[in-house]
């Protein structure tokens, strides 16, 4: 019998402390597309919150952390890792070049881990299909 729901995909919300660098790393650099933007009472002071996506992937930027909240760890299932770490290294770019690494030491590269401009992990991956 099937269930009497569905559980759609998450949504992770990560901090952001500065809006162009956010936008430099993750709609210059990494290419996603800036979908929505929202700022309470229209007041351009007040800090951004926005969602991003990079095909299926989707993220929140919270402008309203601190340097106080703790950074988060995201995980993004990639076909292609190795075509995207080099799409990644071809650019001309402040930021660090990736690669990818074994870090289950089972002689497949699947990850490719990179840290934001505000502490947060994201790991590009790629599934076993076994």
């Amino acid at each position: 019998m099937a269930a009497p729901f569905q559980i759609g995909s998450s949504i992770p919300v990560l901090r952001m402390t500065d809006e162009s660098a956010a936008k430099a790393f993750y709609a210059n650099y990494l290419g996603f597309e800036i979908e929505w933007e929202h700022r309470f009472e229209d007041n351009p002071d007040s800090p951004l919150y926005m969602q991003i996506r990079l095909d299926q992937a989707v993220i929140h930027l919270n402008g309203h952390a601190t340097p106080d909240t703790p950074p988060a760890e995201v995980r993004i299932p990639v076909r292609g890792v190795e075509a995207f770490c080099n799409h990644l290294r071809s650019k001309e770019t402040k930021f660090p070049n990736p690669s990818v690494v074994d870090p289950r030491y089972t002689g497949r590269k699947t990850d490719m881990n990179l840290i934001d401009p505000f502490e947060n992990y994201l790991v590009f991956w790629e599934p076993d299909d076994g």
